[in-house]
Formats: C-alpha cells, sequence, structure tokens
C-alpha cells in the first residue's frame, strides 16, 4: 500500500501590539485575541499606562471588566502618555507566553517522540519474531537438524543438515529418505485410511472402483488360492508357450495346461506388440505417442530404442527402480561376444556370472532359478527335476543374451549420432516404407517386412484399425539414432533364433507379474531385493496397495483431499505467491544485459502465458465429471492381476484411440502427489495439493 506523506503546518496569527500615542484616549481599543501554538488563546485588554499595576490586575481577571466595556462602546479613561515611550509591560508578557508556548511545544515534541520511538521498536520486534505454531515448528526442525559442532566454514551442509538423518530416520523398506518421501507417506497414510472405509452411494462411482481395487490387492489369501493361474493366462494370451523351447520339456498329460499349450502360434513381433498394449512396456522395439515439437496439435507416433517400463504401479517405486538399474547393470556387464558356445566347457549362467558380474547378477540369476523352479512345479507337478535344472539354465543363458544385445545396440546407436546443439536438428519425419527401406538395407537382398504390421497390429482394436492413413501411408516421427538402431536390431532379429527372442520375452514377462500372484513368490523378490540393494525390510501390505491404487487411479483417490477450504482460504495465497514470481522474473528479464529485445519479448510473453494448475482440478468434487473420467475402466474385488492388466490396457486403448485428436492441456500428475511439475510443450505448471503441506509450504512465512 502507498503510504501518502502529509505535511501540517503550524501558523500564528500577527499580532498587533502597537504604541501608545497621545490619540489613543479618543480611540475605543477592541478586544484582541492572540493566536498562539497548541491552541493556546491569550487575552490584551488595555493597559494603564499610569503604571500603577492595574496592568497586572488586568492579567489577573480585572481586564475582563474593561474588555467588556471596550466592547460595548465604552470610552476608558487613559492619561496621556508620552509619545517616546514604549509598552514594556506588553513586550514582557509577549515574551514571557512565547517562552511558554515552545516550552510546552518541547515538551510535547519529546513525549512524542518517545512514544513514536517505543511504538516502533515494540512493532519491531513483534515483525520481526513470528511465535506462530507453524513458525516454532520450522524453526524447531531447522534447529535439530543443524549440527552445531561443525564449523560452517569447513562443512556448512553438515552444519546446517547433519543432523536430520538422525531426527528422521531411513525406513527399513527404503534406501533413502528425504522430506519428499515422508511426507508422501504421511499422504499415503491419509489415503490408505480412505480406501479401508466402506462404499458409499454418496461417493462417485470412480471412488468405489478405486477402493475395489484396494480391496482385491489385500485380498493375499485368494491370490494364494489362484497362485499362479492368472499369469499362465496371461502368458497364453500374448502368444508366449508354457514352456519356452529352450527348458526342452514336454507337459505331461495330468497338466492342465496341456492342450492349451499345444495350441499356442508363437509369433515374436505379435507378442512384443500384445505385450505393449497390455503392460505398455516396449521390449526389443520402442513405441510412443506424443505432441509433435513443431505443432503439439498433432500427434505423432515414435518408433525407436525401446525406452519404456511397464506401467504397473507396484513396480515404479524407488526401490524397484533402483533394483532395475542395478540389474541393467549387472546384465549388461559382460559383452555377448564374449560368450564360448562350446559344449564342451559351457559352464552355467550363474557360475559364469559369479565369476564375471557383481553380486547383483549373481542375486538375479538365483532369483530367475528359484521362480522357474516353482512355475514349472506349478504347471506340470510330475517335471523331470534333473531335466529342469538344464532347461532353466539355457533359458536364463538365452534370455540374458538377447537383453545384453539389445542394450549394446543402444549403447552403439547414441554413441555414433551425436546430438546435435538443437535437439530439434535431430528429429526425423519417415513414412513407415521408408523405414523398411532403410531397415532391409543391412540385410539386402533379404528382407524382414515388420513396420507396417506392427502399427496393423498395435491399432488393432481401436477405432484406427483398418484406416489405411494409420499404416501404409503413416508419417512416424523418431531420430537418425533411432533409425540406426532399428537397422541393427532387425540385423540381429534376422540372425538369431527364434527361441531366443522367445526366451527374453517369457522372462520379461514372467519377471514382471510374478510379483502379483502368490506369497511364496513375493517372498523370493523381497529376499533378492534384499541382496540386491541392501534392504532390510519391506513396505506393509496396505501401504504397498494403497501406493499402487494411487498411481492408477490418482483423481479418483485424490476426493479425499479436495476440500473447499483449500479453495477458499490457500488456493489465493499460492495463486498469488506465484503471481509475485512472475513479475520478478518478468523484471529479472528486462534488466538482463546478455538478452536482445526480441528475445525478452517473447520469453516474457511466454511467462504471460503459462497456465498453472494448482491444488486439484475444479472437477475433481463433480461426481458426473469424475465418473466420466474413468468410464470405461472396470475392476473386481476378486481378481487382483487381471485389474492391473485390465487397466493398463484401458489406459493403452485410449491414448491409441484418441490420438489424433490434439492432447488437451492438463494435470502432469494426480493432485496425491507430493511433487511439482513444469509441462515444456504445454508451457505449464501443476502444483498438486499434496505438496502444499509442511515443510514444503505452512512455514509461517506468509
Amino acid at each position: 500500500m502507498t503510504m501518502e506523506d502529509r505535511n501540517r503546518i503550524w501558523t500564528t496569527g500577527n499580532i498587533n501590539h502597537g504604541f501608545f500615542g497621545d490619540n489613543l484616549q479618543q480611540q475605543p481599543l477592541p478586544l484582541q485575541r492572540l493566536q498562539t501554538p497548541g491552541n493556546l488563546s491569550l487575552l490584551s485588554a488595555p493597559i494603564r499606562a499610569n503604571g500603577s499595576g492595574n496592568g497586572n490586575a488586568t492579567a489577573n481577571g480585572h481586564g475582563q471588566n474593561s474588555a467588556t466595556e471596550s466592547a460595548n462602546g465604552k470610552q476608558l479613561p487613559y492619561e496621556p502618555i508620552s509619545p517616546n515611550l514604549i509598552g514594556i509591560q506588553s513586550k514582557f508578557r509577549r515574551s514571557y507566553y512565547h517562552k511558554v508556548v515552545l516550552g510546552g511545544l518541547l515538551a510535547l515534541v519529546i513525549i512524542l517522540l518517545i512514544a513514536i520511538i517505543v511504538i516502533s521498536l515494540g512493532l519491531k520486534k513483534s515483525s520481526s519474531i513470528c511465535r506462530s505454531k507453524e513458525c516454532l515448528r520450522t524453526a524447531a526442525s531447522l534447529i535439530y537438524a543443524m549440527d552445531e559442532q561443525t564449523d560452517p566454514c569447513e562443512d556448512f551442509y553438515q552444519f546446517t543438515c547433519g543432523r536430520w538423518a538422525n531426527e528422521h530416520p531411513r525406513p527399513d523398506s527404503v534406501t533413502s529418505n528425504d522430506w519428499f518421501r515422508e511426507r508422501q507417506a504421511h499422504i499415503m497414510r491419509v489415503v490408505r485410511e480412505f480406501l479401508r472405509s466402506n462404499i458409499t452411494k454418496s461417493e462417485p462411482e470412480a471412488v468405489g472402483k478405486a477402493k475395489t481395487m484396494y480391496r482385491a490387492c489385500m485380498d493375499t489369501k485368494l491370490l494364494d488360492k489362484r497362485d499362479l493361474e492368472p499369469l499362465i493366462n496371461y502368458l497364453l494370451r500374448f502368444g508366449l508357450p508354457v514352456l519356452p523351447s529352450a527348458l526342452n520339456l514336454t507337459l505331461g498329460s495330468g497338466s492342465k495346461y496341456a492342450t492349451e499349450a499345444a495350441n499356442v502360434k508363437y509369433n515374436w513381433l505379435q507378442s512384443i506388440v500384445s505385450i505393449k498394449q497390455h503392460l505398455t512396456m516396449d521390449l526389443i522395439i520402442g513405441f510412443d505417442v506424443f505432441p509433435d515439437p513443431f505443432n503439439r496439435t498433432i500427434n505423432r507416433i515414435a518408433l525407436g530404442t525401446p525406452e519404456t517400463d511397464s506401467a504397473f504401479p507396484f513396480n515404479n517405486d524407488d526401490s524397484h527402480k533402483m533394483l532395475r538399474k542395478i540389474h541393467r547393470k549387472t546384465i549388461f556387464m559382460q559383452n555377448s561376444d564374449d560368450e564360448d558356445d562350446s559344449e564342451d566347457d559351457r559352464e552355467s549362467e550363474e557360475e559364469e556370472a559369479a565369476k564375471q558380474t557383481s553380486t547383483g547378477m549373481t542375486a538375479y540369476l538365483h532369483y530367475v532359478r528359484k521362480v522357474i523352479e516353482k512355475y514349472l512345479l506349478y504347471v506340470d507337478p510330475n517335471v523331470n527335476q534333473e531335466e529342469a535344472t538344464l532347461g532353466i539354465t539355457e533359458l536364463v543363458k538365452q534370455g540374458v543374451r538377447v537383453a545384453r544385445k539389445v542394450h549394446e545396440f543402444k549403447e552403439e546407436a547414441e554413441n555414433m549420432t551425436k546430438p546435435s546443439k538443437n535437439p530439434a536438428d535431430d528429429i526425423v519425419y519417415i513414412t513407415l516404407q521408408d523405414l523398411q527401406n532403410q531397415t532391409d538395407k543391412n540385410i539386402a537382398p533379404k528382407t524382414l517386412p515388420i513396420w507396417v504390421r506392427y502399427m496393423e497390429l498395435i491399432l488393432k482394436g481401436t477405432r484406427h484399425a483398418g484406416n489405411i492413413q494409420m499404416t501404409q501411408n503413416l508419417t512416424i516421427i523418431t531420430s537418425q539414432a533411432d533409425i540406426t538402431y532399428l537397422q541393427n536390431i532387425v540385423e540381429y532379429l534376422d540372425d538369431t533364433p527364434a527361441s531366443h527372442i522367445e526366451s527374453y520375452l517369457f522372462l520379461s514377462t514372467i519377471e514382471e507379474l510374478v510379483l502379483h500372484t502368490s506369497s511364496s513368490m513375493r517372498l523370493l523378490h523381497s529376499e533378492y531385493m534384499r541382496v540386491a540393494i541392501g534392504t532390510e525390510g519391506s513396505t506393509p501390505r496396505s501401504l504397498y496397495c494403497a501406493n499402487g491404487v494411487n498411481s492408477l487411479l490418482g483423481m479418483a483417490v485424490s476426493y479425499v483431499l479436495a476440500d473447499a477450504d483449500f479453495t477458499k482460504e490457500k488456493l489465493p495465497k499460492v495463486e498469488r505467491m506465484l503471481s509475485d514470481i512472475r513479475r520478478s522474473f518478468d523484471r529479472l528479464v528486462k534488466s538482463t544485459s546478455w538478452m536482445d529485445a526480441a528475445t525478452k519479448r517473447k520469453t516474457i510473453q511466454k511467462s504471460a502465458e503459462m497456465k498453472s494448475f494448482i491444488g486439484f482440478p475444479p472437477w475433481l468434487r463433480n461426481a458426473s465429471v469424475l465418473n466420466a473420467y474413468y468410464e470405461g475402466a472396470e475392476v473386481n474385488a476378486s481378481t487382483h492381476l487381471e485389474n492391473l492388466m485390465d487397466f493398463v490396457h484401458w489406459q493403452m486403448m485410449d491414448k491409441l484411440n484418441e490420438m489424433d485428436k490434439p492432447e488437451p492441456i492438463g494435470w502432469a500428475t494426480s493432485p496425491s502427489n507430493v511433487n511439482a511439475f513444469h509441462t515444456f510443450q504445454s508451457n505449464a505448471i501443476t502444483v498438486p495439493i499434496a505438496i502444499l503441506q509442511y515443510p514444503f509450504y505452512d512455514l509461517g512465512l506468509e
């Protein structure tokens, strides 16, 4: 608020204390009021010139009568006064009253000055030290995190944060801890209690779906009863054999899967596409749909290196991400070209890994071996154990070899093609037919026509199926590095036995799905994590399931976090904060010297057009809109794995169905996520309600 300065001007009246002349007796003397500072009024009456003391009497009150008589027009008797005499007493009184007034003013100024100093000191003291409960919590957290025994000049980080880990011990189920994990755990406990509550008619149907998915995840007795049956059903759906060729085993007549296994016709391309549709996982070939970098109103299909992992949320926590990182690091340490395929000196894959790779690789191979052993006993209890052991070794060896080769091709492609200074220069637009010509170069005169067929398979079941514009005439987006990779992988696929690709696809699928089957399989996985990454415990099943449901149905789960108080109280403050940041940024841009005028204009324009999504979507509390958001997604309280697979498949099909429409600019994450996001192409930021909590907000600094 702009403060206006006001100047107060003090004035006094001009007092005419004239000289007495001899004609004063003939003129009536009017009563005059002395105007003095501080609204003081002094009555000045005529003074007798004979100096008899009547003037003093006048000052003591007798002058009032004279004044009255003069006012009534009566002429007062005065004796003549010499024209050379000055009114001494009038001059003395004027000096005396001036001293009184000045003394009073000085005293008043001193009092006011003291009062101002006292008040300002009090205000300064109260404004500089915040004693609200939010400030006290922030101060306590800060001081307990500090290591005051450390010299800040030697190690400032240790000085400021040295005791944080002691005050916030790491849970046994994770490998590290920070404020984001702690506050996300807090949100998940709120979500867990919400998902545990009964399904009511007053809640949106979408919320009921989230609670049903949670119940299915928590029903471990039913999961044990169903055992590996759901997993095998999906292997068959993906066109993968119940017993891969590398096992060199045949199902006995007593196996309930003997008939179904005999009818499987394996085709690696169909299997890759089916796995992509149901798990969104890239195996060998990378596929994605995203807005064109130069025109976001158009979506483009991209083909290239495999980048996308499974969309299963339960496998995407920090521990599993670290596990995959270690797995990839160890599995790719040995180049497949160094392997000796000689039958005479062949060693088991586990012994070979123990010599040439880390403990992580040994733990992985041990885990895979145990999983396949349990799997074989389930599909055929009468399996020959001796033959099974040899078959498992070969299966793992073939799968690991393909995985290493895929990684090798990715590394080669990225190293061969140096990225441009401008990332847009690396983009390549190419038709499927031209891509086919490119990938056939390395195997000429042979050909491996897969790209049009891949697109036909991936669009099967969508509204684009059979549309020639989406297959043969389709222009995709890729890069030179991706084209190099696809050329190498096509050459490898043409030379590699189909059974090796089959082993790789089989193991990749088993590893992804087995965690959602029986307790015994989950126990094996827990032991593998303990050895590989050093965790000493596991996340409680209730929080594990709450996290998974939140990742899939985040908007429905966030229903519990959306409340009217946020919209009324906190939302305006956050919007004002972002507005202040934007204004400060704009001023910084305007004052900088290293940007030209045109760049400054563009930058400020982009800043002005940036969209902000704060808290939760306004429609989240609208049951009809929320239900429409999840329309088509089905869940069942007795089929946990199917719930996951069907939901991910529904998401993938929806993405493919809508890929010819502009992608709407919206929320980058669910409101229950403790984080904030900047979507570069959309020029938008997302600030979920979950991050608007201590210590990221509510610090008492507003």
